[in-house]
């Protein structure tokens, strides 16, 4: 009974999360309106307060999906979805009180939200360290039974073995007699090799999962046979498990792709197998945009009078437009208009093909240290990278990102690699790996190999470190 109490208990853990960030709220507003002896707040803030918490909270972990099976998953993981959720809820609340009452004091914000956010990592902590010490000793036991001598069930058989926090007890590794040709040796290997204390069977006939299957207690069949060769035996597999109301894993290896996330979405009621590389986390990616939002608007505001100056120190180098636009390519290959200050006489772009000889970089980019076409205001924007600040504005309508890879010119663009096109699963950049190296002169391919570990290590940490990073490295003038 007690894998059916934890499914019970896991259910309803949204109410107990939600009862618990208001209940922290109600007392901590309780020893904080008795220790400042503030007698005059008003008790229908705290209402509101509660009410909003409550509501948002139920929503926002329902839209964002944080209550599921997460046997095996990370504890930190679940820990930081829990306080994101919780931080968002309670900044709603806080607008709410403020717009629908006379509001708290800001103490009380901070109290209420603090008291939670620790109540609920306790709550949580001694609730899954407890089920998993039960686990490690037998409770809780959810049971498989593999199908398939592979190297996918062997992997999948080790990472159960050697974390008994899972609760995970693997019944037996099964497969089908007179594998095809092409599928021998990897039986064989298998075979030689097996996960240690895991006991193996060969079955004549899919049939005989059904009996096996009746005969002892099966949470899950995992099925780690290729899809494409055993496509007759696995529809069976299915049908047979669905009959018994037996949940079924599948790791199909068709389905596989290097580098490629893969998760089951929906296109309305029609469940689609969806595989994508870069981020995924939607959490993390509304913080990325909100950033962008704000730190774009206030660089804006606060630098208008500078870059004010700028345009008239332009206007008056050099006769042409103050700002330069260019059609740049963004997000999964649209394309946007950027903008910039202009650094170069007016028909610069026409005398691009006679400089072409003086190119100092390779692969598809086009850049000379000491360019003729450079205005002399131009030459000072450049070095401090001056001119880039306009593209706060694409910053701010959604083109570009504060951090991102940077941002490619269509033809540039189109000579790339095909694997260099992967740059562009996230919006492009200010700033990235490339331009805290400060070397305008590094090879092409050594930029798009930054810009891949950047897709690839990224996280909101990671931007605000390359944001701080960034403002030393264009102090330091380097730019051409």
């Amino acid at each position: 009974m007690l894998y059916h109490n934890v499914q019970v208990t896991a259910r309803s853990l949204r109410f107990i999360d939600a009862l618990t960030l208001a209940a922290t709220a109600a007392g901590s507003w309780c020893v904080i309106s008795g220790a400042a002896q503030w007698p005059t707040l008003e008790f229908d803030s705290l209402l509101v307060y509660v009410a909003a918490v409550l509501i948002a909270f139920f929503v926002l972990s329902a839209r964002l999906r944080i209550y599921h099976a997460r046997r095996m998953e990370e504890l930190a993981q679940e820990l930081f979805v829990l306080c994101e959720v919780a931080l968002y809820s309670a900044a709603l609340a806080c607008l709410a009180t403020q717009v629908l009452t006379r509001g708290l004091p800001g103490t009380f914000y901070v109290g209420m939200l603090g008291t939670g956010l620790l109540a609920l990592v306790a709550l949580r902590l001694v609730m899954r360290l407890t089920i998993r010490r039960l686990r490690r000793a037998g409770g809780d036991a959810r049971i498989w039974l593999i199908v398939g001598y592979n190297s996918r069930a062997r992997d999948i058989a080790d990472e159960i073995l050697g974390n008994p926090q899972y609760g995970i007890r693997i019944e037996e590794i099964i497969d089908l007699a007179s594998p095809p040709r092409g599928l021998s040796s990897e039986r064989r290997s298998f075979e030689a090799n097996p996960p240690a204390g895991v006991k193996l069977n060969v079955i004549d006939d899919v049939e005989d999962l059904r009996r096996i299957v009746s005969e002892r207690v099966i949470d899950e069949v995992i099925v780690t046979l290729p899809v494409r060769t055993y496509y007759d035996a696995v529809s069976r597999i299915l049908e047979i498990c669905g009959g018994a109301g037996i949940s079924v894993r599948l790791r199909p290896q068709v389905f596989e792709a290097m580098g490629c996330a893969t998760e089951v979405s929906y296109v309305g009621k029609i469940p689609m197998i969806t595989h994508y590389s870069g981020p995924s986390n939607y959490g993390h990616l509304l913080i990325k945009r909100v950033t962008d939002v704000l730190g774009a608007a206030v660089g804006l505001v606060l630098l208008a009078p500078w870059m004010a100056i700028v345009a008239m120190a332009i206007k008056w180098d050099s006769p042409g437009p103050v700002v330069f636009r260019q059609t740049r390519v963004g997000l999964h290959g649209r394309h946007f208009e950027l903008i910039k200050f202009r650094t170069m006489v007016r028909d610069a772009h026409a005398q691009r093909e006679a400089l072409a000889g003086q190119n100092q970089r390779d692969g598809t980019a086009f850049k000379i240290r000491n360019d003729a076409r450079i205005t002399r205001v131009g030459k000072w924007l450049r070095k401090y990278h001056i001119d880039e600040l306009p593209q706060l504005w694409n910053v701010l309508v959604g083109d570009m990102s504060l951090v991102g890879p940077r941002p490619l010119p269509v033809k540039e663009a189109h000579g790339n690699e095909w694997w260099q096109r992967r740059r562009l699963t996230m919006p492009p950049g200010l700033t990235c790996f490339w331009q805290l190296e400060d070397d305008p002169s590094m090879p092409f391919l050594e930029w798009m190999q930054l810009d891949m570990a950047y897709i690839d290590r990224w996280s909101v940490w990671l931007d605000f470190k390359l944001i701080i990073r960034t403002f030393a490295t264009v102090m330091r003038g380097n730019g051409w």
